[in-house]
């Protein structure tokens, strides 16, 4: 047998192979996974352990001379993966990536495998939102664009405009442009992010049409991202005093670079005057003039500052003439000026400031300003998106939140499964009850268990007793702060409890990203004031209070939340008499549609899927329960197995294997790992398999509520019951069980 370790380039085009060592003494040993049922947040993939290969000039060269530690170069790059495919007999057995641990002796490198399957999780977890290339990236925020997204599905359109319950509105009677931020499809993120990676995506559950309304507010503040604000800022100003004779003079500030004077991203040429819009947006210009005595007649003069933009080479023509101020100004002493200019400006726009006064041509001297040293403008996209705007969808993205915060949270919320074909850059996944082929298709190992070893049968009991799911920990929402100090309970957390063989204690599965969302009915924008005909979607106030309207005002507009996920709705909303419900959009009264987010079924607006972990139609429920009681009463078996080149390029995780004797371990299996397959040996490998079968369901504790039906506004606590601590016949303490510490509380008489 031989083996070739190929280094490739990211556009796969050969580098080299490297110089191996003793083809038998290779050793190179790969393990393959899916997932560990031991540990719910961990999903594995192929890798190897360390193995070394001889320092030769070829693999130095290779690898970077990671050995000279004293030349200069790019240690980032170094030290970074290179990209390989692994050839057993001339066949290529794997693909992915090299990285170097160490070099020693200058006798050999250390190395480590990751195949391709890890790969692509380790540039999601690179990948930031805001570099996705969306469709319909580019938006003005008006009722046209609002509309036009909502009438569409993801299949057109990679965002929508829920109506959320923010505040701020409430003195409005009506939701007007500014209270509909974008939210992008979760399909759209998945696809678009890992299709930009190079992957293909299979999965029936993405495209599921109820799947597909999932959407994630991730900008909750029609802010524009820092970056994309720092990239527009410019400041610059006269170190010398100019004088200028009248006419309309462009302003050619000479100083952009010295404190406080900055340009970080060239955006401004000081010798024409010019500055590039560097993103499509609304732009503010502060002009601050410093005038002294003027040369002029009378004491006082207009004078205006103006805001062109065009495509002219050097001068403003042909542009047009987006924003003019003008003042009157003192000509008989020293005096500051400042102009405020705003427009629309779209990215490549050549922009410049000019001054405009009248000189008396009657004067029988030449008349003159002098702008004093000082005199400076700065100019910024604005931060703050206003109804007209034009703005990208990728702007308003934290540069926070990378693709893996997504796909971790997804993966939580529907126990997702992978599996990858590197040959072929697919990402199969599934939720775990639907992820693995029918038995029809499993595979037969019987005869590949080398039964001359020992084969073991065992159990779970890693976990802690206590298996708890949940969102991320609320921040800043204020009102579902509040509603849970109220019930006592974590709203959308589910406490799973283990039989008494598994270690007290408490496990959690918690989302990194999303929070969860409360339902309520959004009096602000109805026609009436019941709950029952008023529109239903998400509430997120930045206060806790008991009434139907949210707080009003600047500051009553919650601006800043952990992003959330839920069901964008578009359609009608009827009562419990079954009357549609009204709402009041953009001053018109409509029954036709009500565009809302939905968490959970509340008042007559049912979610397609129920997005807390709690209940019978909950998270867990469907997507844990059945896998629980399999890891309550399944059992794993690992044996070694005579594996040989073709079982492991043709392995696809989502094939079952049969064993059929001896009788005590008769079945169907998962494979969870094959450890340490040895590509260069005839000898066996270890493989985990885990018994699959229908064992049924773990049963769900209905006192765990999440949403409080179709009539309760959340402020109606279920009375816990107490808990009486007896000494002596003697009742000498009373607790009650805190859902939310999960702790037992005393009880304040």
């Amino acid at each position: 047998m031989s083996v070739v370790i190929r280094i490739i380039d990211n556009t796969n085009n050969v580098l080299g192979n490297l110089d191996l060592a003793n083809f038998k003494d290779f050793p190179l040993a790969l393990t393959k996974g899916i997932v560990n049922l031991d540990n719910l947040k961990a999903r594995t993939g192929t890798y190897s352990k360390t193995f070394k290969v001889p320092n030769t000039k070829n693999n130095s060269n290779l690898l970077s001379n990671v050995d000279n530690i004293n030349s200069k170069k790019d240690y980032r790059d170094a030290l970074g993966r290179k990209p390989c495919v692994i050839i057993v007999d001339n066949n290529q057995n794997d693909s992915g990536f090299l990285q170097v641990s160490k070099s020693i002796n200058k006798d050999y490198f250390e190395l480590i495998f990751f195949g391709n399957n890890i790969d692509w999780v380790k540039s999601a977890s690179e990948l930031k939102l805001n570099a996705i290339t969306w469709n319909n990236n580019a938006q003005i925020y008006n009722e046209v664009g609002i509309t036009t997204a909502n009438s569409a599905t993801s299949n057109t359109y990679d965002h929508a405009y829920p109506y959320i319950s923010r505040g701020g509105n409430a003195s409005n009677g009506f939701a007007s442009v500014t209270d509909f931020y974008p939210c992008m499809y979760l399909r759209s993120i998945l696809e678009r992010g890992l299709n930009q990676l190079g992957w293909n995506l299979n999965s029936s559950f993405l495209i599921n049409n109820d799947i597909k309304k999932l959407v994630c507010d991730l900008s909750n503040s029609m802010t524009v991202a820092d970056t994309i604000i720092d990239q527009s800022k410019t400041r610059a100003q006269f170190t010398p005093d100019v004088v200028d004779y009248g006419g309309d003079i462009i302003f050619k500030f000479d100083d952009d670079s010295s404190a406080p004077n900055n340009d970080n991203n060239n955006n401004y040429t000081p010798l024409t005057g010019i500055y590039i819009v560097p993103s499509n947006g609304r732009y503010n210009i502060n002009v601050s003039i410093i005038t002294d005595n003027w040369i002029v007649t009378g004491t006082t003069k207009d004078i205006s500052v103006k805001m062109y933009s065009g495509s002219g080479s050097f001068i403003i023509l042909p542009a047009s003439l987006k924003d003019i101020q003008t003042k009157t100004i003192s000509t008989t002493q020293l005096e500051t000026t400042t102009f405020e200019l705003s427009a629309i400006l779209t990215q490549g726009d050549k922009l410049q400031i000019t001054h405009d006064w009248t000189a008396n041509p009657f004067s029988s001297f030449p008349e003159e300003v002098k702008f004093k040293a000082g005199t400076f403008f700065d100019i910024q996209r604005s931060p703050k998106l206003s109804k007209g705007d034009t703005f990208s969808l990728s702007e308003l993205i934290p540069d926070s939140v990378k693709l893996i915060d997504v796909i971790n949270d997804f993966t939580r919320m529907f126990n997702i499964y992978y599996w990858t074909d590197t040959k072929s850059k697919t990402i199969y996944f599934e939720p775990r009850n639907d992820f693995f082929k029918p038995i029809t298709q499993a595979l037969d190992w019987t005869d590949k268990i080398d039964f001359s070893k020992n084969y073991e049968i065992d159990y779970i009991n890693t976990y802690k007793r206590n298996v708890e799911f949940k969102y991320k920990e609320l921040n800043n929402d204020e009102w579902l702060k509040g509603w849970q100090d109220v019930n006592k309970r974590t709203y959308a957390r589910y406490n799973y409890v283990l039989p008494d063989r598994f270690a007290e204690g408490t496990d959690t599965i918690e989302l990194g990203l999303f929070s969860a969302s409360y339902g309520n009915a959004c009096l602000e924008v109805s026609t009436t004031t019941s709950k029952d005909t008023s529109p239903v979607s998400l509430k997120i106030w930045n206060e806790y209070i008991n009434t139907g309207l949210p707080p009003t005002g600047a500051t009553g507009r919650i601006n800043s939340y952990n992003p959330r996920i839920f069901f964008f709705n578009n359609y009608f909303q009827y009562s419990t008499s079954g009357a549609n419900k009204l709402i009041n959009l953009f001053g018109n009264i409509t029954t036709s549609i009500v565009p809302s987010g939905v968490f959970e079924t509340w008042n007559n607006l049912t979610s397609p899927m129920n997005l807390s972990f709690t209940g019978a139609d909950g998270l867990f429920a469907t997507h844990y329960s059945n896998m629980f009681k399999n890891i309550e009463d399944g059992g794993r078996l690992t044996a070694y197995l005579r594996l040989d080149d073709v079982d492991i390029n043709n392995l696809d995780f989502r094939n079952l294997v049969y064993i059929s004797t001896p009788a005590e371990i008769t079945g169907y299996y998962i494979v969870e790992k094959v450890q340490d397959y040895k590509p260069l040996s005839d000898g066996t490998t270890k493989v985990n398999l885990f018994k699959f079968e229908d064992l049924g369901n773990v049963a769900i504790d209905p006192n765990q509520k999440g949403n409080n039906g179709n009539s309760n506004n959340g402020n109606n606590p279920v009375s816990p019951n107490p808990v009486y601590v007896v000494s002596n016949g003697q009742i000498i303490n009373v607790v009650v069980f805190d859902q939310i510490t999960q702790n037992f509380e005393p009880v304040i008489l």
